[in-house]
């Protein structure tokens, strides 16, 4: 005679008791390690999204052409510069640079410029903007050469005659590149870095033209600040603040960096 096995009821009600014991403990003694692991991660990802954007302004600062950086409350806007050299000038052998007068070629002393191409832009001492024949955004005192590629010791160059007043002390000349500008946009979340747009007496906020690249994401709040010490108009510092947030099954996750960017501005 076969007999019918299986449980009762009992100990069906015994076993789910059991099982919610063993869940609420895993609840109260697991799910907060994982929250916090997930935090834990959440911040990592978004400091090193913050640092990594935050370097790359600050590099690009401290090479930007002296008094060339504009700044606005969410953006930052350079001229970088790709070389830069000191020009022969009064009784120096070969060929020293005229002004005042037009003038197609000059002499390097020192270590050689070094040059893209022809094409490239050369700037004489920049002393930002709104000051008149020595501001790089309106080109007054950008110059095009058509040497070639390569460091040269000798540069030729089109263009109108130079100003009398850029030729002073310490008699630099730099190789610029057009324009980057850092955009905070906290509407989309982003931090984008825009390129190529061309040179613009007014500081464009947004820029229009050129091509733009995602440097950051999860922006939820950032701001620029340019100061320059009542002491001396050669050096500046510029304050970058940046704000990222993320969500996570814990909640969300806010991290916020500072970096503060010499930028020598002795031209």
């Amino acid at each position: 005679m076969n007999r019918m096995r299986g449980f009762t009821l009992v100990e069906a009600v015994m076993v789910i008791a059991i099982t919610g014991v063993v869940v609420a403990m895993v609840a109260i003694f697991i799910v907060p390690s994982v929250t916090a692991y997930f935090a834990s991660a959440t911040r990592a990802q978004l400091g090193d999204e913050a640092d990594t954007a935050l370097r790359r302004i600050s590099r690009d600062l401290a090479a930007a052409l002296p008094n060339s950086v504009r700044v606005t409350g969410t953006s930052v806007e350079l001229i970088p510069v790709s070389g830069a050299a000191r020009y022969a000038v009064g009784n120096e052998a070969g060929d020293p640079l005229l002004f005042g007068t037009a003038d197609g070629s000059f002499a390097v002393v020192g270590p050689a410029l070094r040059l893209a191409g022809a094409g490239q832009r050369l700037a004489w001492y920049n002393l930002g903007p709104g000051v008149p024949d020595a501001d790089a955004y309106t080109l007054s005192n950008v110059r095009v050469s058509t040497s070639s590629a390569g460091d040269a010791t000798s540069v030729a160059f089109t263009g109108a005659a130079l100003p009398k007043a850029l030729q002073a002390p310490p008699y630099r000349v730099y190789a610029i590149e057009q324009p980057v500008t850092y955009r905070c946009d906290t509407a989309a979340g982003t931090l984008t870095r825009y390129t190529g747009y061309g040179f613009i007496v007014t500081q464009p906020d947004p820029p229009v033209g050129g091509s733009a690249a995602v440097l950051a994401r999860h922006v939820k709040a950032c701001s620029f600040v340019y100061s320059t010490p009542t002491i001396t108009a050669r050096y500046a510092l510029v304050t970058l603040k940046l704000q990222l947030g993320a969500a996570n099954m814990g909640g969300t996750e806010t991290i916020s960096l500072y970096h503060t960017v010499h930028v020598d501005n002795l031209p």
